[in-house]
């Protein structure tokens, strides 16, 4: 009997040291392992050049026989420049913003016409029976109508971008490259969006068979190719008839970013519009990058608006750097590009070539580079 009592209160005993150190673990050990909030996101200010969209909308301009979308400063005098500069009569665009579009494809001898975004379906047994028109956009603002007839086409301010086209189907939006990044840091883009599709002239219902595929991108690199592999974008969505704020993050790789707006609908109606108001690009701090946030990978060299652009849906990739600007990237300042001269500038923008030197300290006015950032004012 005193031998079963004795393994009795062994076996207690044994029981006890064991759950003992548990017992300590869990009083004092746990608060070392149990996973923290996160810290809370804060958002840096607006990085955006009139984030609103707001003011008098002005005609874009381009070297002639240059990518459409990359911007270059009307001349002053555009008659003694059509040579040179292409001002786009339908694209109207708010100041610190670029529109970018798809070109169609007019060459109707061209083999791969009706595979190369056609501009034009004939009524030719030829003709593939989903044959779609490719329109580049008209581009105007709001605030030359509609606003408010119908739902509302802006979501504050007094302004903002609206694109469209007629019967036909595109695949454009806009674009602004920022500066005052750092690589490294965590970006986030949003703007708000809303489409308008229908086959009549209804303004409050879209036909919600039409995709109008809104997307918004970041180019942590800061290129100007809209259709570039560096571009991280949200996934296709619809908001129709109202506007939604579409949203994307990125790892910034440079010291520029881009960002950017699209639309690709699928349907050939009689109203196809976009309406885009209210951006802004952050630098977000604290908590975690989202999933669309890559980590940065070096840049080996600065990239800038004269990088090749490459891949191009739809044309022939360009076998030469394309020269320009950036979409104006800074009020009264020009980029010069290959064949400027001080007097073909100081003549395209209306002053002196001994102003253009003062305010340069020009050494030699024989002597410009390509590249040169050249202050007009």
């Amino acid at each position: 009997m005193q031998f079963k009592r004795l393994v009795t209160v062994l076996i207690v005993a044994a029981v006890f040291v064991a759950v003992l150190p548990l017992t300590v673990l869990a009083s004092s050990g746990q608060a070392d392992i149990t996973p923290q909030p996160a810290a809370a996101e804060a958002l840096g200010p607006n990085l955006l050049t009139n984030p609103g969209m707001d003011g008098k909308y002005v005609k874009q301009c381009a070297l002639r026989y240059g990518q459409p979308w990359v911007q270059v400063p009307c001349p002053a005098d555009y008659n003694s420049e059509v040579g040179t500069i292409k001002q786009w009569e339908t694209t109207q665009v708010p100041s610190g913003w670029s529109a970018w579009w798809q070109q169609p494809n007019s060459n109707f001898s061209d083999p791969n016409y009706f595979n190369t975004y056609p501009n034009y379906c004939p009524d030719r047994k030829s003709t593939p029976d989903d044959c779609k028109a490719w329109h580049n956009p008209e581009y105007r603002d709001t605030l030359g109508g509609p606003q408010e007839t119908g739902p509302s086409r802006k979501v504050a301010g007094d302004n903002s971008q609206k694109y469209f086209t007629f019967y036909s189907v595109h695949e454009a939006g806009i674009y602004q490259v920022v500066s005052g990044v750092k690589p490294g840091d965590h970006l986030r883009f949003s703007v708000y969006q809303e489409g308008w599709s229908n086959g009549a002239n209804d303004p409050f219902h879209s036909d919600l068979g039409q995709r109008m595929n809104l997307q918004v991108g970041i180019d942590p690199t800061g290129g100007n190719n809209p259709w570039s592999s560096n571009i991280i974008w949200s996934a296709p969505a619809e908001s129709f008839d109202k506007f939604t704020q579409f949203t994307v993050d990125a790892i910034a790789r440079n010291n520029i970013v881009s960002v950017w707006t699209k639309s690709k609908p699928n349907m050939a109606l009689q109203h196809v519009d976009v309406y885009v108001d209210e951006a802004s690009l952050n630098v977000v701090t604290g908590g975690a990058a989202k999933s669309g946030a890559k980590s940065p990978a070096p840049v080996k060299s600065p990239v800038t608006s004269t990088k090749p652009v490459s891949g191009t849906v739809g044309t022939t990739a360009p076998t030469t750097p394309v020269t320009g600007t950036l979409p104006i990237p800074a009020p009264g300042t020009y980029t010069v590009v290959k064949g400027d001269s001080l007097s073909k500038i100081a003549r395209r923008f209306g002053v002196s070539v001994a102003t253009l030197i003062a305010l340069n300290n020009i050494t030699d006015p024989n002597r410009i580079e390509v590249g040169m950032v050249l202050k007009l004012k």
